[in-house]
């Protein structure tokens, strides 16, 4: 009895570690109209985030916890979310360009 709780256990913690990577998701902001869409995101702690650039002139994404290069049309910039809390940016090119990335 006792080695049937220690495997089934052992199968509880494997499936308990695995979840997280699979629940993982990749988010696509595209930058166009000079502004970014969605302007506002809602992200797990381990999820990407892509800016894409379809304008013809430069963007970046630039917040206090993450900053782009440059992106010139067509280029893309990934970002990790680390930290859960509210993190607003902005084109630091276009300040008026607000948006807001949200980490739950």
């Amino acid at each position: 009895m006792k080695s049937l709780l220690i495997v089934v256990l052992a199968a509880l913690a494997s499936v308990g570690t695995a979840a997280p990577e699979e629940a993982r998701k990749t988010h696509t902001v595209l930058i166009t109209g000079f502004k970014f869409v969605p302007e506002t995101l809602e992200v797990s702690v381990g999820d990407t985030v892509i800016w894409k650039n379809q304008d013809i002139v430069p963007h970046t994404a630039t917040g206090k916890k993450f900053e782009s290069s440059r992106l010139s049309k067509d280029q893309a910039w990934s970002y990790v979310a680390k930290a859960k809390g509210s993190f607003p940016y902005i084109c630091r090119f276009h300040p008026t360009m607000k948006a807001l990335l949200t980490v739950r």
